[in-house]
Parts: structure tokens; sequence; C-alpha cells
């Protein structure tokens, strides 16, 4: 086993994660472009590890992205994507017309066929915050949709997601798709979990904080430990409840979960997207002339590349939005 260990992920963090940040050498480089209150947001972030932005998003970009995803439905076999139903994992055109209509099946990075979740990833707020956070360009690895609430025991992303070369450049966005209800599972974080004194290190084996292939430690036992920190910190969690058109951003480090579904007829719609800095992104992710070339959309300082396994995707009618 390759071993990762904390000192890789000290040694990888953002400013703003330092032992006494200088908060007014960011503010004086990227107030002047934000729309909002920078100072009080990464003030936030600092303290809770998450932001919320309210009514960010336009409510007809989330209207095209459902389009999308109707067509992607009717025309499964047009498109190269991978999908998850019932913790089964495939190419959209190996599943049956009747998994791609339910509720439970899952598009993974939906973003690189349909221009409407590129620009959701890429909304302009979130990459403002991003930009003064990780001091670069924000780029998107991964996306993930969501149709019911996942249920996910409490766990943290970067064990799991850590293609990106500076391991602790890590955020993730979680935009709603629909106002969401107390009764359909909804996302739950704990605040200031984020921070190593609070979260600690889990020890996959052999002091790795990773998960491997050949890990001694899994996921429920993650879950267990994590649990268990937070009583002993006693960080209680949140329930998030936002409205369509809200966006929230969370750290990298912030344990959250999906809470129970307490009504199994209501939907939990949402759209999360994983990010690193233009300086971490994995290079083997790009295609040759990057970031210059084999870009699907560049707004608002962020950006979202093709895969460099990928050639001539098929896209998604949003692309119209394009031109």
């Amino acid at each position: 086993m390759a071993v990762i260990g904390k000192n890789e992920w000290m040694a990888s963090r953002p400013w703003i994660d330092q032992d006494d940040p200088d908060f007014k050498r960011f503010l004086d480089k990227h107030s002047e472009a934000c729309d909002f209150d920078l100072e009080q947001k990464l003030k936030d972030w600092k303290r809770d590890g998450i932001v919320i932005f309210e009514n960010v998003v336009d409510p007809q970009l989330i209207d095209a992205f459902f389009g999308d995803i109707d067509y992607l439905r009717k025309h499964h076999l047009d498109f190269d994507l991978l999908a998850e139903f019932k913790a089964k994992q495939g190419h959209v055109r190996d599943f049956s017309a009747a998994e791609l209509e339910s509720d439970g099946v899952k598009f993974n990075s939906i973003h690189t066929i349909s221009y409407a979740a590129a620009k959701l990833s890429l909304t302009r707020e979130l990459m403002q915050f991003l930009s003064a956070v990780f001091d670069d360009a924000p780029c998107a690895t991964q996306s993930l949709t969501f149709y019911k609430g996942s249920q996910q025991p409490i766990h943290i992303d970067y064990p799991y997601v850590r293609t990106q070369t500076k391991l602790a450049h890590l955020a993730a966005s979680w935009i709603p798709l629909e106002d969401i209800s107390p009764d359909s599972g909804p996302l739950a974080y704990y605040p200031g979990s984020h921070q190593v004194e609070v979260s600690d290190f889990f020890d996959w084996g052999d002091g790795s904080i990773l998960l491997e292939a050949d890990s001694v430690k899994d996921p429920g036992q993650f879950a267990e430990y994590l649990y268990a920190r937070m009583r002993e910190m006693k960080v209680e969690p949140r329930v998030f409840l936002p409205r369509k058109g809200d966006a929230l951003i969370w750290h990298g480090n912030l344990a959250h979960e999906g809470t129970a579904i307490r009504n199994q007829a209501l939907t939990r719609m949402s759209y999360v997207t994983h990010y690193t800095s233009l300086g971490a992104y994995p290079q083997a992710f790009l295609k040759p002339g990057a970031p210059e070339q084999g870009v699907i959309c560049a707004e608002n300082g962020g950006y979202i590349f093709e895969y460099s396994w990928q050639d001539q995707l098929q896209q998604l009618p949003s692309i119209a939005l394009r031109r």
C-alpha cells in the first residue's frame, strides 16, 4: 500500500486553512470581483467549513438541465456517460429504460455532455468564492445527480475524491433542483468538522488517510469513527433545507451525511460538483493543449474540461445555450 498520510494533507492546504491566514491580502485581491460580502463568507468558511448562497442559481438553467435529463433517458443509447442504479454502475447505454426512468438512478459527470449542468457547476457566486479560497481558478473534476435522498452515513470526501495533485485543494457545491422537504432525507453537515483538530485523521491502515483497494478499514468503520469523533467534540449536525435557486459549498474535509427519508414518495433532487484548483487539476485528465484547448465551459473564472479519455462527445440539447 502506498501510504498518503496526514503530512501530505497539511502540506497541501490552501492559504485559508493555514494557522494564521492573511485575510487582508486575499480580500484586497478578490473583493472587488465579488457580488457578495467576501470577508464574511471567508470567515464563515474558516469557522464552519460551509457557505450558503441564496437565490443565486438561474431557475431556467435548472429547467434546461431537467430537459437534458429527460432527453438522455429517451436516447441513452446515443450517449457516453456513466450512471449508477442500486449500486450497479455502468454506461447509460447498458441500463434499461425502466432503470433510467427510476428516481433512484444517478448520472455521473453529466456536466461533460450537458452544457446546462456545466453552467450550474460554474455558477458565478460559487466561482467567485472558490477563486478566493484556492487563490486559483476553480475546476470541476466530477459531478453527481441525485433524485432521492442518499441516506449515506456520515463521511468526508477527500479519502474517496483524491485525484487532485494537492490533496487539500478540494471543495464541493450542492445545488437543490427543487425546494427540499425535511421529510425527503435532506443533507446534513457538521459545522466546524473540517478543522483538523476536530475531525483529526482516520487511519485506513498503516497510517494512510485515503481509502485504497488494499485498505484494512472500510467506509462503515470510517462512519463509526466520525460519529464518535463528532460526539467527542460536541459537534451537532445541521440539516440543510434550501429552496430551488440556493447553493451550498462545503470544504473537502467537512463531515456530512444524507438523513433518513421519512416519506418515500418525496424526491430530493440535487446536483453536486467536486472542484479543485487549476494548479492541482490532474494532468492525466487533460487533453493536449489544455487549458487553452479541450474546454467544455469556461465561465466566471472557472473551468470544465473534456476528460482526456473522451472523444467527440454527443451533447445534450442545452448545448444550444452555448451559441
